[in-house]
């Protein structure tokens, strides 16, 4: 019960598409966090169904790109987009004090760095849609889902293990041990990860199928690493992990990963 308190906490939090159940629990937050890989797996999921319906109609590559972003997008209610715009105007200029930085990421007035950051993820992520506009595949839409999924495992994983900043709401909450919900998060993560692989690999058995498992290997390894590099890199300026970061490492693995696969598709 509480893994399945967790999901609708994190489906309310993090999904713009109503949750039937809305009820906060303060004692299911770690499940809350280890259920948000699932979130990015139900987004993926209904992604590459929107994808298969505009493929069936023979929509153009444009606008079956603008269309897919803007759902994805619309789906998640902006909440990553927020933080990712938080921390490119906090991260991005070369501001020498940790103070600074911190009081730029709580304003809520958004800076030419934020514009600029938002504007070219933008131009990656639908451009890479565009390019993968005729290529619908179940083995292409089981990358897609990885990547959906992985962002939001890596991201989950840094608010569960690594230091809170004194401001985040998770520095309020009791630090508990949740070695469990850790294990559950790679666990799910792996999981789509593995089952994507083998899914790509199994449609290219006639041809080449190491080739297609490779090509979901790729994505998955530029998602995860992209992820990681970038909180490693944001908690260093920002003396902390908070949620605005973990939107900073989503949307930013999401494009490099969407990039990865248009590339090699």
């Amino acid at each position: 019960m509480k893994y399945i308190r967790g999901f609708l906490m994190a489906w309310g939090m993090f999904c713009w598409i109503p949750c039937p159940y809305r009820k906060w629990d303060g004692d299911a937050r770690s499940a809350q966090l280890a259920m948000l890989p699932l979130i990015g797996t139900g987004m993926g999921i209904i992604c590459c169904l929107i994808w298969w319906l505009l493929a069936a109609m023979e929509a153009g590559s444009a606008i079956t790109g603008a269309v897919l972003t803007g759902a994805y997008f619309l789906m998640t209610g902006f909440i990553h987009l927020d933080g990712f715009m938080d921390c490119s105007d906090a991260v991005m200029p070369r501001h020498p004090e940790m103070e600074q930085r911190q009081r730029i990421l709580k304003d809520s007035n958004v800076g030419a760095f934020a514009a600029a950051a938002l504007a070219l993820m933008l131009l990656v992520f639908a451009s890479s849609w565009i390019t993968m506009a005729h290529t619908f595949t179940p083995g292409t839409c089981g990358i897609v889902i990885m990547i959906f999924t992985l962002s939001r495992t890596m991201a989950a994983l840094n608010v569960m293990m690594c230091k809170p900043m004194a401001t985040s709401q998770y520095a309020a909450a009791e630090r508990k041990e949740n070695g469990v919900e850790v294990t559950v998060a790679i666990l799910i993560g792996a999981f789509v990860t593995v089952a994507a692989m083998i899914g790509s690999g199994w449609e290219h058995l006639q041809t080449s199928p190491l080739a297609g498992a490779m090509c979901a290997l790729a994505a998955a390894v530029v998602t995860a690493g992209s992820a990681l590099l970038t909180g490693m890199y944001d908690r260093k300026k920002l003396g902390g992990m908070n949620g605005d970061i973990s939107g900073h490492m989503i949307t930013l693995s999401e494009m490099f990963g969407m990039m990865t696969l248009a590339l090699l598709v």
